[in-house]
């Protein structure tokens, strides 16, 4: 199990996860998204986007309020950020048969049946591990899942690697995140192993590992 010295301790306390963890929507770097989505999302233009927003997002999808469309982009946008192909991977996941995937998949989470909704995901092409596990950390935290799901994603798993392996190891090892339902299951439940030994949120650990 990992090892957490009291300093390391002091800053995932310290961490703030749902304020701030958050990234801008710049509107130059978004500008060619999708029409049906830049609109759905045009309030937040030039704005952070904080997890708490996407977070709501969901809630608001889940109580019919809105359409799946509208947690969809804010994730992908908090997700990608300020990377280069952040709008054409967002594009290229926007179709009608993904946008019922996704129904589908949110479905299975309000249902607890979290690897049926990973089975729907999976489906859309292109979309990795560190993107579906985005979708169901937020979902899974909207509805208040006692055992939320998180997320991982390459630096997280990297993380892990550094914070367990020798040093002088670590630059001979390429890490990536499994993407086995089953092995993310296992990284969710260490987590929040985790989380409870050190008395820390799960998600302000896993922000902690993602900034290490």
């Amino acid at each position: 199990m990992l090892h957490l010295s009291e300093s390391q301790l002091i800053e995932i306390r310290n961490l703030a996860p749902l304020e701030d963890s958050k990234f801008k929507y710049d509107l130059s770097r978004w500008g060619k998204l999708h029409q049906e989505l830049s609109n759905v999302v045009k309030h937040f233009g030039d704005q952070y986007i904080s997890r708490q927003d996407v977070i709501n997002s969901f809630q608001d999808y889940f109580n019919r309020k809105i359409g799946i469309e509208f947690p969809f982009v804010l994730t992908m946008i908090w997700g990608f950020a300020d990377t280069g192909y952040g709008t054409y991977r967002t594009n290229a996941y926007y179709n009608t048969e993904n946008i019922r995937r996704m129904e589908s998949a949110f479905a299975h989470v309000k249902n607890k049946d979290i690897q049926k909704s990973y089975k729907e995901l999976k489906k859309i092409k292109g979309l990795n591990i560190s993107y579906i596990s985005k979708l169901l950390y937020f979902s899974t935290r909207a509805l208040n899942h006692s055992d939320y799901y998180l997320i991982f994603d390459i630096r997280v798993a990297t993380a892990l690697v550094k914070l367990t392996c020798p040093p002088n190891l670590v630059n001979l090892i390429d890490v990536k995140p499994s993407d086995k339902f089953q092995n993310y299951c296992q990284y969710n439940a260490e987590m929040h192993l985790l989380a409870k030994r050190y008395d820390v949120s799960a998600e302000a650990l896993e922000m902690y590992l993602f900034l290490y």
